[in-house]
């Protein structure tokens, strides 16, 4: 009795203390993305008139820091003045000119700061025709060439926007707890497949048409709706589990449709990050999108085999689990969700 009673005492400690884990590394996971939207810093270089343009360097400002990044050009390009500097909503913007002769092509630049740091840099050139050219700079390369032919072809932009919609996925933290909280909800695989069908629908066309200029809301607002989606969804996950009525387990559906609408904003506010060249619009975004859904279902995959993996090994330790220890999810999923909330609230 004793013994079985130590057990019993052992577990409880274990879960108890398995449970605030996650909820620490919860909180100081979403202090690390502290609402700068999982998006990258920018750097955009777009022709003016004659041999000058504008050079615009956005990046986020994350836990408070003040980034220090510095852009280096080759000895052809001439800065013209200092860098006017301002803060914007979560965002440092840096905005100055330069001037060169003969245009972009061949030019190469450093960007000094990007070492060490946690951002990406999205670089973008627009030419005088208003094309539009993508380049990519990390901690680390931090060095960028620009190519002597500036004119993308259209397999060039299909399989650029095909890999940034992929990578973007990846990245966008709140659209992929959403889509674990629906995974974690819905037991059926039909019901999950047809669940995760209309999320997809939703989201293509509201990231259409915000992308097209048919429409738009603020994304702030945007992105404080998306972190409530997934605080709703940590609640939907506790009600089930105490039997109480669901609205995401009666309708699956129609909760990813709805939500769905509001996360392809949220995607669409990424790829106007991002810029979309104007002779390729239509395939940028269809690449783009493509891109997305790849992304979701390589998550997805990789969600239910852990899950299938983690249950053959349950299975083989004899392991007695409370019942309150199965809202882990729900209140990890929920305490995340509910800080990101908080954060992008402040900063409407």
């Amino acid at each position: 009795m004793a013994r079985s009673s130590g057990r019993w005492l052992v577990m409880k400690a274990f879960t108890f203390s398995f449970h605030l884990v996650l909820v620490i590394i919860g909180l100081f996971f979403s202090e690390n993305t502290l609402a700068d939207d999982f998006r990258p810093a920018s750097l955009t270089v777009a022709w003016q008139q004659d041999d000058t343009y504008q050079v615009s360097l956005k990046v986020p400002v994350k836990q408070q820091a003040m980034p220090v990044l510095q852009v280096i050009f080759d000895d052809k390009t001439k800065v013209l003045g200092q860098p006017a500097h301002r803060v914007q909503g979560a965002s440092h913007l840096q905005n100055w000119q330069i001037s060169r002769a003969g245009g972009l092509a061949g030019m190469s630049l450093t960007v000094e700061g990007l070492q060490g740091s946690n951002y990406d840099l999205i670089l973008r050139f627009i030419t005088p025709s208003g094309s539009l050219h993508n380049g990519l700079l990390n901690t680390e390369t931090i060095n960028y060439q620009v190519p002597q032919t500036l004119e993308p072809s259209a397999v060039d932009v299909a399989i650029n926007y095909l890999l940034l919609g992929f990578e973007h996925i990846l990245i966008g933290l709140d659209h992929l707890l959403f889509v674990l909280a629906l995974i974690i909800i819905i037991k059926s695989i039909r019901k999950l497949i047809w669940t995760i069908t209309f999320f997809t629908l939703a989201h293509s066309i509201t990231l259409a048409a915000v992308t097209l200029n048919w429409f738009s809301l603020p994304s702030r607002a945007v992105e404080a709706i998306i972190a409530l989606s997934i605080v709703f969804l940590a609640r939907e996950m506790v009600a089930i589990h105490r039997g109480k009525p669901s609205i995401t387990a009666q309708y699956p559906w129609l909760v990813s449709l709805s939500f769905g609408l509001l996360h392809g904003m949220g995607f669409a506010g990424a790829l106007g990050e991002i810029g979309i060249p104007e002779n390729e619009i239509i395939l940028a975004l269809l690449a783009f999108n493509i891109g997305v859904e790849l992304g979701q279902i390589f998550f997805i995959l990789l969600v239910l085999a852990t899950i299938a993996l983690t249950r053959k090994i349950i299975r083989k330790i004899p392991l007695k689990t409370s019942n309150w220890s199965k809202l882990i999810p729900a209140y990890a999923i929920g305490t995340v969700a509910s800080v990101w909330l908080v954060q992008r609230l402040l900063i409407l």
